[in-house]
């Protein structure tokens, strides 16, 4: 991801500390438009670490497109990122609630919050759960309802039935108090790429809709009542397209909400053209339906 804002673009940019309310300490960049506004957008990023900086992502587009229209951009980081064997998914409530404090703090009284991937999941909740009025809109941005949902689309049934499994014996290892053992999944994302962690952290982001603490978009979606954007790219390898509808259809309190396409783009901001794509369309729904407004 480059660290700085696109040419042209006005502002400055700046490596933040937060505390989450338990006392971790938590890393963000914080980009700032040269004219105060009142108006943050918080991205929240994807994956079971939650990193702010992937490489497969370029935010650079995005955060200049903001500030040019007098937003201020914070990108955050989870706390699984740091530890993420151990890390366990309702964690993020904790973490985005320190980012929104810090926003605060700052004097941005009104705020967007952007999930990318997971992190529609992870803002979701906080969004419900906290239920802050400082919060004034959302996007989904190839997102998911949960891991488990999204596996069920893109799977064959023989995959779904490994997954059943899996799941169990993490579910058992657990009840026997050995969940902090370790356990991995082969072959989860496309390209063959898998994941390892103790079988209480696999759990918690890739359990179930009954399994307790998982994540899901759209158990929190219809309780969302501000304006809501869910912006997918019509080629997602991981999240299929259908997980986009799934999520607009969830969001039925919200006074407005609208599913957008970004053709040509996959699963990720890839640097170039489908990178500020995503950045056009999220900027100027947030124009239309999130106005930036002069600091008083």
């Amino acid at each position: 991801m480059s660290a700085s804002p696109s040419p042209g673009s006005q502002g400055h940019l700046e490596l933040i500390r937060v505390d989450a309310e338990d006392k971790t300490a938590l890393n963000g960049l914080l980009w700032e438009p040269l004219t105060a506004s009142d108006s943050l957008v918080l991205l929240v990023p994807g994956g079971t670490s939650g990193a702010a900086l992937f490489p497969a992502h370029d935010y650079a587009p995005l955060a200049g497109a903001l500030i040019d229209r007098s937003y201020a951009f914070l990108l955050s980081n989870m706390r699984a990122s740091y530890n993420n064997p151990y890390a366990e998914y309702s964690d993020a409530v904790k973490d985005i609630a320190a980012f929104v404090t810090y926003a605060k703090s700052k004097g941005y009284a009104r705020i967007a919050i952007l999930g990318i991937s997971l992190g529609g999941p992870r803002m979701a909740q906080y969004v419900v759960e906290r239920n802050d009025p400082a919060v004034k809109a959302v996007i989904f941005i190839a997102s998911i309802p949960s891991p488990y949902l999204e596996f069920q689309v893109r799977s064959t049934d023989a995959e779904k039935q490994r997954l059943e499994a899996w799941l169990k014996h993490a579910r058992e290892l657990v009840a026997q108090g050995k969940g902090e053992e370790p356990v991995g999944f082969e072959n989860w994302f496309p390209g063959g790429v898998g994941f390892m962690g103790t079988a209480r952290a696999m759990l918690s982001f890739f359990g179930a809709p009954g399994d307790p603490g998982t994540p899901s978009s759209v158990k929190y979606g219809p309780k969302i009542k501000v304006p809501a954007l869910v912006l997918h790219g019509d080629k997602d390898e991981l999240a299929l397209p259908p997980n986009a509808q799934t999520i607009y259809d969830s969001l039925t309190a919200s006074p407005q909400r609208d599913l957008l396409w970004v053709k040509g783009a996959s699963h990720f901001l890839t640097p170039g053209p489908l990178a500020a794509s995503y950045a056009q369309l999220a900027t100027d729904w947030l124009v239309k339906n999130f106005s930036a407004s002069a600091r008083r």
